[in-house]
C-alpha cells in the first residue's frame, strides 16, 4: 500500500488511510504512549504510539501511521531526524511541496499507461 505524505490540514481528508506526516515534537505524554506533533503548517496532531518512547525525544520526526480522526494518528513507526540535520530545514518550503503534490494527485508523473518518470 502506498502511503501519502500529508500535512496537518490534510489529516481530516485521510481518515482510515496510511500516511506520512512530518512535524516537531510539541509534548510527550508522561507515559510515553502518545505525543503532540506540531506539523509543517502549525497544526497540533495527537500521535498514539504502539510502544512507549523516551520522554527526552525532541526535534523533527516523520510519523508513518494510520489517520484515526481529524486530529489523531496511530503510529506504526517513526523516523527521528537529528537536530544538526534539520537546523537549516525550510519548513515553509516543505509545506508548499506537500500542498502541491496533493493538489496534483498520484498520476502527476505518469506519461502513459506503461511508462512513468522516476
Amino acid at each position: 500500500m502506498i502511503k501519502k505524505r500529508i500535512n496537518g490540514q490534510l489529516v481530516s481528508q485521510h481518515i482510515g488511510d496510511q500516511i506520512i506526516l512530518l512535524g516537531s515534537i510539541n509534548k510527550i505524554n508522561p507515559s510515553g504512549t502518545s505525543m503532540e506533533l506540531k506539523t509543517s503548517d502549525n497544526m497540533i496532531i495527537t500521535v498514539s504510539l504502539s510502544e512507549p518512547i523516551d520522554s527526552h525525544l525532541e526535534g523533527y520526526i516523520e510519523v508513518h501511521g494510520t489517520v484515526q480522526s481529524k486530529s489523531s494518528i496511530s503510529c506504526s513507526n517513526f523516523v527521528r531526524f537529528p537536530n544538526e540535520m534539520t537546523e537549516k530545514f525550510d519548513l515553509e518550503q516543505y509545506n508548499d511541496l506537500i500542498l502541491l503534490s496533493n493538489t496534483l494527485g498520484s498520476n502527476k508523473w505518469k506519461m502513459s499507461e506503461t511508462n512513468t518518470i522516476l
